[in-house]
C-alpha cells in the first residue's frame, strides 16, 4: 500500500473493514478486532493511528515479531496467517498493516488462559458473539448444519406421512403405505428428518418440517415466503395484495405428472403466474403459456431461496413486486467464504445439503449446482433481458430481476 492510499483510507473513520489502532494497545485487545473480522469478512487493522486519525507511528521496533509471537501465536485460536505489511510517511514514521482473510475455520475465539472469546464484526465495532451468532459461524464453516436441529414443540405426527410415503415410494421403491409408525420413524430419522431432542424424543427437523411438514408455518415462523405486490415503484403502505405461502417443500404428482398436491415452489410459481404468465394461441386453436420473465429463471431463484437460505434468521423470505422490477430476498448472508463474483463464476457452498439433496430428489435442482450462472444469467441475457442486480447485506441476500419494459 503506499502512502496516497493510506491517506485515502484515514480520511474515513472506522468501518466494518478497518480498524485503527496504536501498536502500544494490550495484546488481548488486538486479538479480540483479529477474531472478529475473522470472524466475519475479513478486513484491515493499521497500527501507529490513533482514534482521531491521526498517524502517529510504530514505538516498537520489533512490532512484526511480537505481533506474530505474541498476538496470534498466543492469543488466536485456531491459527490464523496474516499478511503484514509497513508504509513509510515523509516523515519516516512507520505505519503497520495487516489483513485477515474471512476464516475457514470459525468460530474464532481470543485465548486468555482458560476462557476462550468468540468476537464478530458488527459495523464498526467488535462484540462478542452469542447464541444465533455462534450457530451461524459454526454454520458457515461447514461443521453444523443447522437444518438438522430439533423443533422444539414438534413430534412423528407432525410429519405429513402422504408426502413422505408418496417420495419414498418414487426414490427407493419401497411401499410404506402399510408401514407402523417405528418403521416410519425409523426411516425418517435415517434422513434426519427426524432427530432425537434433549429429552430423548423423536422431535421433527428443521429440514423436516421443511421438507414434510403438516403444518410448517405453525412451528418455523421463518418459513415459506411472503409475497407483496406494491402498485408502484417504491416500497408502500398500500398494495395489491400481501400473501404468505408456507406449505411443504414436497408435493405430489400422478403418473401423467398433474397435480394432486401442490408443492411450496408450484404454489408460488402459481401466484407469479397471475402477474407474470398469459395465455397465447399458437396456432389459432391450442393454447401456451407464456411468461414476461423466463419461467425457469423465477423457479430457480424460488428454489434457492428456500434450499440455501439461512435458518437460523427468524424472517420470512420475501418476494417485493414491483412496477419495474421483482426482489427476492433471502434470509442469511453468503455463507463463508462466497461471494457473488463467486457465483457469477459457478462456484457453489451448501450451507443445507439436505435440502440440496431433497430438492435434487424432487428434480427442483440440478446436481451441478451452477442454476445462478447458467439459468438465472445466461438465460437472462438470451431472452435480451436487463443482467439481474445481486445484492448481499449482513443480513440478507436480494436478487432483482427487471421487467423486460424498463
Amino acid at each position: 500500500m503506499t502512502y496516497q492510499e493510506l491517506l485515502e483510507i484515514i480520511a474515513n473513520p472506522e468501518n466494518s473493514k478497518v480498524e485503527f489502532k496504536l501498536d502500544s494497545e494490550r495484546p488481548e485487545r488486538i486479538a479480540k478486532e483479529i477474531v472478529a473480522f475473522a470472524n466475519f469478512r475479513g478486513g484491515r487493522i493499521f497500527f501507529g493511528i490513533d482514534n482521531n486519525r491521526q498517524i502517529i507511528g510504530l514505538t516498537k521496533k520489533n512490532f512484526e515479531e511480537w505481533l506474530m509471537d505474541t498476538v496470534f501465536g498466543k492469543y488466536v485460536t485456531p491459527s490464523i496467517i496474516p499478511l503484514y505489511e509497513e508504509i513509510i510517511t515523509p516523515e519516516r514514521r512507520r505505519i503497520a498493516l495487516i489483513t485477515i482473510e474471512q476464516g475457514i475455520q470459525k468460530p474464532y475465539f481470543v485465548k486468555e488462559g482458560e476462557r476462550e472469546t468468540p468476537y464478530i464484526r458488527i459495523g464498526s465495532t467488535s462484540q462478542i458473539a452469542k447464541g444465533e451468532q455462534l450457530l451461524r459461524l459454526a454454520q458457515e464453516s461447514g461443521y453444523y448444519h443447522f437444518e438438522i436441529a430439533p423443533v422444539s414443540g414438534t413430534s412423528f405426527q407432525d410429519i405429513d406421512k402422504e408426502l413422505f410415503i408418496h417420495y419414498y415410494l418414487n426414490e427407493f421403491g419401497e411401499d410404506l403405505s402399510g408401514a407402523n409408525e417405528d418403521l416410519l420413524i425409523e426411516k425418517l430419522s435415517q434422513l434426519d428428518l427426524l432427530v432425537r431432542n434433549s429429552f430423548n424424543e423423536y422431535s421433527a427437523s428443521i429440514a423436516g418440517l421443511v421438507i414434510f411438514g403438516r403444518n410448517p408455518g405453525r412451528f418455523l415462523s421463518n418459513h415459506g415466503f411472503r409475497i407483496i405486490h406494491y402498485p408502484g415503484n417504491d416500497i408502500d403502505t398500500t398494495h395489491h395484495f400481501d400473501q404468505i405461502y408456507t406449505i411443504p417443500l414436497a408435493g405430489i404428482k400422478n403418473d401423467k405428472g398433474e397435480t394432486l398436491r401442490s408443492d411450496l415452489i408450484e404454489a408460488v410459481m402459481n401466484k407469479l403466474g397471475e402477474i407474470y404468465a398469459r395465455e397465447e394461441l399458437t396456432d389459432g386453436i391450442h393454447r401456451q403459456r407464456k411468461w414476461t420473465i423466463p419461467e425457469k429463471v423465477l423457479r430457480e431463484l424460488l428454489v434457492n431461496a428456500v434450499i440455501h437460505r439461512d435458518y437460523t434468521k427468524r424472517n420470512r423470505n420475501e418476494i417485493r413486486i414491483f412496477n419495474d422490477r421483482i426482489e427476492i430476498e433471502s434470509q442469511g448472508r453468503l455463507p463463508n467464504t462466497l461471494t457473488i463474483e463467486k457465483i457469477k463464476a459457478g462456484q457453489k457452498y451448501q450451507r443445507n445439503p439436505i435440502l440440496v439433496r431433497f430438492a435434487q430428489d424432487f428434480g427442483l435442482m440440478e446436481h451441478k449446482g451452477l442454476g445462478i450462472r447458467k439459468i438465472v444469467i445466461e438465460t437472462l441475457r438470451n431472452a435480451g433481458m436487463k443482467e439481474a442486480l445481486m445484492e448481499e447485506t449482513e443480513e440478507t441476500f436480494k436478487l432483482t430481476i427487471f421487467h423486460p419494459s424498463h
